[in-house]
């Protein structure tokens, strides 16, 4: 009885597994395809943002939204606006390595699924800051209607929007600092939207080590351009790419700190 209660185990997490795998190759290949899909057919007017350097500003007092001059171009000669090659292989294997590691790591299949949805805005939202740097708000909205589905994961019910509540005062804090400081916002309206939507879907601990992995990653990123001559210390350059490099590697390696700390 116990050999076949043994091998009985075995086989179901063998197929388990497998299903898993199935599951984050399908996703893979709908995710990794579908993020240029999606991006080059989104409303123009996700994107539009208001020109602070409009002179109507003086006049009307509030400036006018405008489209991003490349997103103009490249709608009126007929061009994607983020080419399918090489850029859906590229995410494709983004995806696959991702979720392939999700499902070999254990888990459910749902959390597995939950995660690489949450992936997928995110990088919509990084291509967004990085060609245009304007990240429509209706991916913030996504973030915070996915947060459902992550918590059953929460130890409490009110943990989610202690997440929100703690990366909304830190994007704050940081923003008060930046103006204080150098006179200018060193956070956009995006940021400070991104991180509380997330802050609803990872709770406290997760969002410090999100914000703490975005502000190293943006900050290696930044100085690797100025020490290419790319870029000086005063440019504004976009923040979500490294936001969501942190948010991939929080959900693939630190997801379940406390219990990894634990068994150490």
């Amino acid at each position: 009885m116990l050999i076949y209660a043994g091998r009985h185990q075995v086989m179901t997490y063998s197929v388990n597994l497998i299903t898993r795998i199935v599951i984050a190759i399908i996703l893979a290949v709908f995710f990794g395809n579908g993020s240029v899909v999606a991006f080059n057919h989104i409303r123009p007017k996700w994107f539009e943002d208001y020109d602070e350097d409009d002179p109507a500003k003086e006049i009307t007092g509030t400036p006018r939204k405008v489209l991003p001059q490349a997103l103009v171009e490249a709608d009126n000669e007929g061009i994607q606006r983020l080419p399918s090659t090489p850029w859906k292989y590229a995410f494709t294997g983004y995806f696959a390595i991702c979720g392939i590691y999700l499902a070999v790591r254990g888990g459910s299949a749902a959390f597995e699924i939950s995660v690489l949805c949450v992936l997928f805005v995110v990088l919509e939202m990084a291509i967004s800051d990085q060609l245009y740097k304007v990240v429509p708000d209706q991916f913030s909205i996504c973030l915070a209607i996915m947060s459902v589905a992550f918590i059953s994961y929460s130890e409490e019910w009110w943990e989610p929007f202690a997440g929100a509540g703690l990366g909304l005062a830190i994007s704050l804090a940081i923003l008060g600092l930046g103006m204080l400081l150098f006179r200018t916002g060193s956070l956009g309206g995006a940021d400070i939207k991104f991180f509380t939507c997330m802050g609803l879907i990872v709770g406290r601990q997760g969002i410090v080590i999100i914000y703490i992995l975005t502000t190293l990653l943006f900050a290696l990123q930044s100085a690797v351009k100025i020490a290419a001559g790319k870029g000086s210390i005063r440019d504004s350059n976009p923040m979500m790419p490294a936001a969501c490099a942190a948010v991939t590697i929080y959900f693939l390696f630190l997801w379940n700190l406390e219990d990894i700390i634990f068994k150490l």
